[in-house]
């Protein structure tokens, strides 16, 4: 394991630590979604993502349900920009944001449309050729299931978006997939 991967790793930990024990001290819920994206769109980006978002809902208005978190993402794949093949593997971290309207489906089942951004700092330029930093959004749809008052269990289909943000070196990509999630009430 290189120096920065370790770096990574140990960030990733601790804020994983610090998120818990905020969750637990002033939170009444924490959320995890597990999520595994393909990459789409671009024929020049072959780029899938690992993605592990945690959240807690922080403020609550008009049937919207605010959240913040955190994101830990794995990019794994290459581009092939002027025909040259560039590895563009990165691991990811950073502050995220969630918007959520969920409406009852029938019985204990319900239906949301989510969006979320996340601020991320890669371990090397991601994708090949981009900058050190980015940022991904999601949007998609999700139902979730409450089996009991204090836990649900959740299937979303996500659509995202990973960029630098900027009109030069700013290789993004696409991808799609599902994302799982699980959250617990205190």
């Amino acid at each position: 394991m290189n120096k920065h991967m370790g770096k990574i790793v140990l960030a990733a930990f601790l804020a994983t630590f610090c998120l818990q024990a905020a969750c637990h001290a002033m939170a009444k819920n924490a959320e995890i979604h597990v999520e595994y994206l393909q990459h789409r769109m671009f024929d020049d980006r072959f780029i899938n993502n690992y993605n592990i978002h945690l959240f807690q809902k922080a403020h609550e208005h008009a049937g919207l349900t605010f959240h913040r978190g955190f994101t830990v993402t794995r990019a794994h794949g290459y581009t092939t920009e002027d025909n040259i093949r560039r590895d563009s593997n990165a691991v990811g971290l950073g502050p995220a944001g969630m918007v959520r309207w969920e409406r009852p489906v029938s019985g204990k089942l319900y239906g949301d449309l989510e969006l979320s951004g996340s601020f991320l700092i890669y371990n090397k330029a991601f994708p090949a050729q981009g900058r050190p930093w980015g940022f991904m959004w999601r949007i998609g749809p999700r139902l979730t299931w409450k089996y009991s008052d204090a836990n649900s269990v959740s299937l979303g289909y996500m659509l995202s978006h990973s960029s630098n943000g900027m009109k030069t070196k700013n290789p993004g990509h696409h991808s799609i997939g599902f994302s799982l999630g699980f959250n617990h009430n205190f």
